[in-house]
């Protein structure tokens, strides 16, 4: 019987915390501000603010605020609106600006979940930079030649350096030109011998991925994602995987079988979810 391979499983193994959740420093309010000229909306709108913080100390200070103001939250909706589209925005940036306006607790329950998430990613990296240094698999993947294929501005010509930007197919094309030198990565990394080794990485570079989205939001990034493209073609070769190994008992099939059907990443593939599905089928038969 195959087993897993004992070096990938120790490299794709999510560690455990090591570091205290304390935080180093509390968040400033942000300033009040008029911005419709009705003093209860406007203040609405900045407590909603103070929410979206994700700051321990501020949040039940907010949702004791709430609590206190004259105006409900679908009056605050409604005002918000007006005045916004008195401003001239269009219909969809009406909708999009005022999307859940009248549900604090919408807000107050993502609050407390970016916390969570943020505490966690505290624990176990100890600071929210820490978790966007690479890990030892990703030292592995990128040491070398490939440190500079996946590095900023490979492949880029000198006009969109200049103009920081690459534009439409020219992504594409970098992104399949980095594919095909690093092909998977697979003389940098163990290779998985079973299913339940590749899940384990699909795992752990969820968990990653995860981890870096929260504290890039801690940290005030603009477009925090948590996203690396070294990741995302790891992860394709990962998948052309699925479909050839076979399972190697009927009880991992399942366990497997049971993942794929919970993974975004799986839904509406077609062809290509149907043929992981029959490898696993074909072990009962």
């Amino acid at each position: 019987m195959r087993n897993d391979n004992s070096e990938h499983k120790a490299l794709f193994t999510i560690p455990e915390p090591k570091y205290g959740t304390a935080l180093a420093t509390t968040k400033p309010l942000p300033p009040q501000r008029v911005i419709t000229g009705h003093k209860q909306t406007d203040a609405y709108l900045w407590v909603l603010e103070v929410i979206q913080l994700n700051e321990p100390s501020h949040l039940q200070a907010a949702e004791d605020a709430l609590k206190k103001l004259k105006i409900t939250p679908k009056q605050a909706q409604e005002r918000y609106s007006a005045y916004l589209m008195k401003s001239g925005a269009q219909p969809f940036q009406i909708a999009f600006g005022t999307i859940s306006l009248d549900n604090p607790q919408g807000y107050i329950d993502g609050a407390k979940r970016n916390i969570d998430k943020a505490s966690k990613v505290r624990a176990m990296f100890g600071t929210y930079d820490a978790a966007l240094d690479n890990t030892p698999p990703e030292n592995l993947m990128l040491s070398g030649e490939l440190n500079d294929v996946y590095g900023a501005y490979w492949g880029w010509t000198e006009k969109e350096i200049a103009e920081q930007c690459v534009w439409g197919e020219r992504c594409n094309e970098i992104n399949e030109q980095q594919k095909a030198i690093s092909q998977g990565f697979v003389k940098q990394l163990p290779e998985p011998s079973t299913l339940s080794d590749v899940v384990r990485e699909f795992q752990y570079w969820d968990w990653l991925y995860s981890m870096r989205n929260s504290a890039e939001k801690e940290l005030g990034y603009e477009y925090a994602g948590g996203e690396r493209s070294h990741i995302t073609d790891r992860e394709d070769y990962l998948e052309t995987l699925l479909p050839k190994i076979k399972p190697v008992t009927r009880p991992e099939a399942l366990e497997v079988c049971k993942w794929i059907l919970e993974e975004d990443r799986f839904m509406d593939r077609g062809d290509f979810t149907n043929s992981i599905l029959l490898n696993l089928v074909g072990e009962c038969g």
